[in-house]
């Protein structure tokens, strides 16, 4: 179950689940992502036995989401980390698989953020907004510089952002700085008041307050229950 085309995509990664989670295919560019070398070495096997349970938990409520509602999942951003616990951030695309009028699964492809983009896009100047974001997150970031970026108002800019990725840029800058601190709380012993600092928050319980609401967990909790997990990412 997927589709054959993304097989001669190379810089594309794309894969194919399904329903109860299991891989069904993917392309050289996701293997290679997955630190595989063949398709039999994924076919089967479900994200909790590729990725750090972190990673993992995320990936399959978003496949259940889409399953469930039959609604894709559209640029959504994520961490992937590689075999040396590299981050990289992907912006992925999910979409329900149907089989007899009933959905049997999902399909995806990811777009990592800092490769070159389409000449469509680089006219669009968007791809440099995601630069930017994704190189200051830590830092108070001023939606007004993003919108200059993109020679609009703010109205405008706040309007075309959440036309692309679903979420009006202020949300999408917290989801960023969260999920970042995911990785940080689960793949390293830093300190939860250096984590705060590093991902853009400045204060320690404000940033304690937004990450329980995003995840159910307190820094703390969700440390203790990710830490040795350790792995990799989608």
């Amino acid at each position: 179950m997927g589709s054959k085309l993304f097989q001669y995509f190379y810089d594309l990664p794309y894969f194919a689940k399904d329903r109860f989670g299991r891989f069904t295919a993917a392309n050289v560019a996701f293997l290679e992502m997955a630190g595989l070398e063949k398709e039999s070495d994924l076919l089967g096997k479900k994200d909790y036995d590729i990725w750090p349970r972190f990673l993992a938990e995320q990936y399959a409520k978003d496949d259940a989401r889409v399953m469930e509602s039959g609604i894709p999942v559209v640029n959504r951003i994520e961490l992937v980390l590689g075999q040396d616990l590299t981050t990289d951030w992907f912006s992925t695309t999910k979409v329900p698989i149907h089989v007899g009028g009933k959905v049997a699964g999902i399909e995806g492809v990811c777009r990592y953020l800092k490769k070159a983009k389409s000449p469509k896009e680089s006219v669009s100047r968007m791809p440099a907004v995601i630069e930017f974001i994704m190189e200051n997150y830590s830092r108070k970031i001023d939606i007004l510089v993003l919108a200059k970026i993109m020679c609009l108002s703010v109205r405008q800019f706040e309007r075309k952002f959440k036309q692309e990725f679903g979420l009006v840029p202020v949300q999408y800058i917290l989801r960023i700085r969260l999920e970042a601190a995911q990785q940080l709380l689960a793949m390293t012993q830093l300190p939860i008041s250096q984590i705060t600092s590093e991902i853009g928050f400045y204060d320690s319980s404000h940033f304690a307050r937004k990450f329980q609401k995003a995840t159910g967990f307190s820094p703390t909790a969700f440390r203790k229950l990710h830490l040795q997990s350790g792995g990799r990412g989608n």
